[in-house]
């Protein structure tokens, strides 16, 4: 049994309170919350760091949702006041709701039909902040988020609501999505394998663009997983060393970022979990735009709170032996040593990330340039 099996699940369409499941206690210290975490701090177009003025303001804000409320909270050293604007998309968030002092926090009714919040903060003086809540809460896809909101180690800034990630578009719920086609998603790349894609396939958001870029060029991960909990995870390891071994991995995935980079819609891509192979994708693109490595192993072990403790995948870990739930748990999760097999590999095969996306990849200077462009803003 390999890891990208789909894990199916019967689970009622019926939206809840944004259709969330807890997370578990042992990752508190680790996973970050299902909220959009922001922090800005001043830099230049091209992401090199520069001196902040002392009167600039330095805000931090969170976006979190309740049954039918939206809640904005924030801090803003150096500035007297911020003003706070909402709206259903980044660019019409021009609905002013009230302002407050250098911290605080603003409430709002969910807006019938509107399925994402945003919020635009403007400081006194300083940098204008949209943000929103990186987690859709899509219960028939939990896995479903946003890969921006994450400051870069220069200051700038991941755009949100232009590129999300998610486990395979199968099954989706009506009402999830109608959510999703909110997002006006223009490309769908999917990183699984002809099989995987042909068995199970993406419910495409109506009008975007469905790309197979299958990662592994192959029928599955050229790794064997064994049949103990141990051996699953030396074979997780093994798969995330082979995307940067691989050939076909390699491709794949330079496919991806150029696309990305060359594209002027919303972007998604997707594997089975949306754990693994596109979890390596995110640790990538979020590398080259500059993420700190503890920020991009955070990212990476949301997928443990979306996806292996959602109800679907405890259901099976729940009613499987003890032994075959310990396998399963090995398969099912992530684990940062998974994450860290790859990106050791990464220096130990290319010296960078840079030179990985460069010289194994296949994407150009010129391409990681636009990508920076377009997801990055000071």
């Amino acid at each position: 049994m390999t890891g990208f099996a789909q894990v199916k699940a019967a689970r009622s369409s019926r939206r809840t309170a944004r259709r969330r499941h807890p997370g578990r206690h042992s990752l508190a210290g680790i996973a970050v919350a299902a909220t959009s975490s922001i922090l800005l701090v001043g830099c230049s177009s091209s992401g090199s760091s520069v001196a902040r003025p002392p009167s600039a303001a330095h805000i931090a804000a969170t976006v979190t949702r309740s049954a039918a409320a939206w809640t904005v909270s924030w801090t803003a050293a150096g500035t007297p006041k911020v003003k706070v604007y909402d709206g259903s998309t980044a660019t019409d968030a021009t609905n002013y709701i009230g302002d407050g002092q250098g911290s605080g926090s603003l409430t709002v009714t969910e807006t019938p039909g509107v399925s994402r919040e945003w919020f635009r903060l403007v400081p006194d003086n300083g940098e204008t902040l949209a943000v929103t809540d990186r987690d859709l809460g899509l219960a028939s896809v939990p896995n479903f988020r946003d890969i921006g909101g994450y400051r870069t180690t220069s200051g700038d800034w991941v755009r949100m609501g232009v590129v999300y990630r998610s486990q395979a578009l199968s099954p989706v719920s009506a009402a999830d999505l109608a959510d999703i086609r909110q997002l006006g998603i223009t490309d769908v790349y999917d990183l699984r394998t002809p099989a995987e894609a042909s068995g199970n396939p993406d419910s495409v958001p109506p009008g975007a663009t469905y790309h197979l870029v299958n990662v592994f060029g192959t029928t599955g991960p050229e790794v064997d997983f064994g049949s103990t909990a141990l051996q699953a995870q030396q074979g997780m390891m093994a798969m995330n060393k082979q995307f940067v071994t691989g050939a076909a991995d390699r491709a794949a995935v330079g496919t991806l970022i150029t696309d990305i980079a060359d594209s002027t819609g919303a972007q998604l891509y997707n594997c089975t979990a949306g754990k693994d192979r596109t979890g390596w994708a995110t640790a990538v693109i979020l590398t080259l735009l500059g993420v700190p490595q503890p920020t991009v192993m955070k990212d990476y072990l949301l997928s443990n709170t979306y996806y292996f403790d959602s109800p679907a995948v405890q259901d099976l870990i729940n009613t499987s032996s003890p032994s075959h739930a310990a396998y399963l748990t090995a398969i099912l999760d992530v684990n940062p040593t998974y994450l860290e097999a790859g990106l050791n590999q990464v220096t130990n095969s290319y010296g960078s990330m840079y030179n990985y996306a460069v010289k194994g990849a296949g994407v150009s200077p010129a391409v990681i340039v636009k990508l920076r462009d377009r997801l990055l803003v000071s």
